[in-house]
């Protein structure tokens, strides 16, 4: 056999190793997202997304950035999937979410739902009702960088300021620099239980801005080319999400018997 024969076998081998042993890697934001994302390879989402690992038998290379970033390195195909992203119609344009038999997104393929709420100064007259607000005038209202309900309430026609972190929106509160903020239930939750005092500084509005079902949202081309795997892997998070053991380990986060 001819050295350049070779050379071709040992290539084709080489093409058909890489497509059956795809590395995956997904990204995840770098701030505290209770009890989702509590720490780097620790919380809830991220603990189900090691249950996935095992049911497939795969196992993921996992990379803590900034949310904003993480979502771009996504949209130009460096990193496979963004763990735990809403929908809305940007991310759409280059990412794709699990879709059911009519073309609408299959919520029950999420990872988890949570819901953003908003949160005013208890000395603020700005109100939130029927999905909009009140005396709100030409105040901008804070949200976490990268969050998909900044973009729906820039669509309803109100101004945001957008801030790295929760801790940084709670403290714009506690300057009088803003009024009103964003923040996801359980994590405002958990801001509430490790500085008590806030409780007298802010007050959260009965109605939230957005119930999210929150996805293992990958990049479009990596989908179209993987589309059987991908697939897969959501259905597996759909699965290990109602198993006793992702049950037990929520129950432990958030305190539920």
């Amino acid at each position: 056999m001819s050295r350049m024969i070779v050379l071709l076998l040992l290539g084709i081998f080489c093409l058909h190793a890489r497509a059956d042993t795809v590395s995956l890697k997904l990204c995840y934001e770098d701030d505290s997202v209770y009890p989702w994302i509590t720490g780097t390879n620790e919380g809830l989402v991220i603990f189900e997304i090691h249950m996935i690992e095992k049911e497939l038998g795969m196992q993921f290379e996992l990379i803590r950035l900034p949310w904003k970033r993480c979502q771009n390195e996504v949209k130009e195909g460096r990193i496979h999937a963004a763990i735990a992203a809403s929908f809305n119609k940007d991310r759409a344009k280059w990412g794709s979410y699990p879709v059911d038999t009519k073309g609408g997104l299959n919520k029950e393929l999420s990872l988890f739902t949570d819901s953003f709420f908003i949160y005013r100064r208890t000395d603020s007259a700005v109100r939130w009702q029927n999905h909009r607000f009140e005396n709100l005038n030409r105040q901008n209202v804070g949200v976490q960088l990268g969050y998909s309900a900044g973009k729906d309430l820039e669509e309803f026609g109100y101004s945001v300021t957008y801030l790295p972190t929760s801790e940084d929106l709670v403290a714009v509160l506690k300057s009088h620099s803003l009024e009103v903020i964003v923040l996801q239930n359980y994590e405002a939750q958990r801001l509430t239980t490790l500085n008590p005092d806030l409780e007298k500084i802010m007050v959260k509005e009965a109605e939230p801005v957005k119930v999210a079902e929150q996805f293992l949202l990958f990049n479009t081309a990596f989908y179209n080319a993987n589309a059987s795997l991908v697939q897969t892997i959501w259905e597996a998070g759909a699965k290990v999400r109602k198993s006793k053991a992702f049950k037990d380990e929520r129950a432990v986060y958030l305190k539920e018997k």
